[in-house]
């Protein structure tokens, strides 16, 4: 009986010693802080120095002009979204152009949101079109080569009326 009567005597102590916590009622886990990450400096400086540019996507007749980031080092293609914040992944479209066809994959390890990702051969054609959801180890890639890829928040591409088969990246000439 003592016990119990210490356990609910250091209870009470402690919600009279902090009144503001129990007046905001339960407490709330953090929010991930991507500034514990020691990779994310890093990967914040490679998203903040990605340059805009314009292209835009063909579908049927009608031409959406899209600002996107471009990934356009090693450096920034590896970071992406890494350590971004929701908004910022929201408000942003990164085009990733290596340059030839490739094959390969792309992670959501320090990407705090869903993404959707449209894969783009080198004639522009957009042929197809994933979902990503943020995982540590997931790896998503299509079925075959791409020169482009552009990401975006999930859910961005449908909202265009953007279909994979049925739509083509333009970039402007290079200068």
């Amino acid at each position: 009986m003592i016990c119990s009567r210490a356990v609910v005597l250091a209870a009470l102590l402690l919600v009279l010693t902090a009144p503001a916590a129990v007046a905001q009622g339960p407490a709330k886990a953090p929010a991930p802080n991507p500034a514990q990450n020691p990779e994310c400096p890093r990967w914040r400086e490679a998203f903040v120095g990605m340059p805009i540019r314009m292209v835009s996507v063909q579908v049927g007749t009608r031409s959406i002009a899209l600002r996107v980031k471009a990934a356009d080092t090693g450096e920034r293609q590896a970071g992406g979204f890494q350590c971004a914040t929701p908004e910022e992944i929201k408000r942003n479209l990164i085009l990733f152009d290596f340059g030839r066809e490739i094959v390969t994959q792309f992670h959501m390890q320090n990407v705090p949101a869903a993404l959707d990702i449209a894969f783009v051969k080198d004639d522009g054609r957009i042929f197809a079109i994933l979902k990503m959801d943020p995982s540590p180890t997931e790896l998503y890639g299509p079925l075959g080569s791409f020169r482009y890829a552009v990401e975006a928040h999930a859910g961005f591409f449908a909202s265009q009326g953007i279909r994979q088969g049925e739509a083509r990246l333009v970039l402007p000439p290079a200068r």
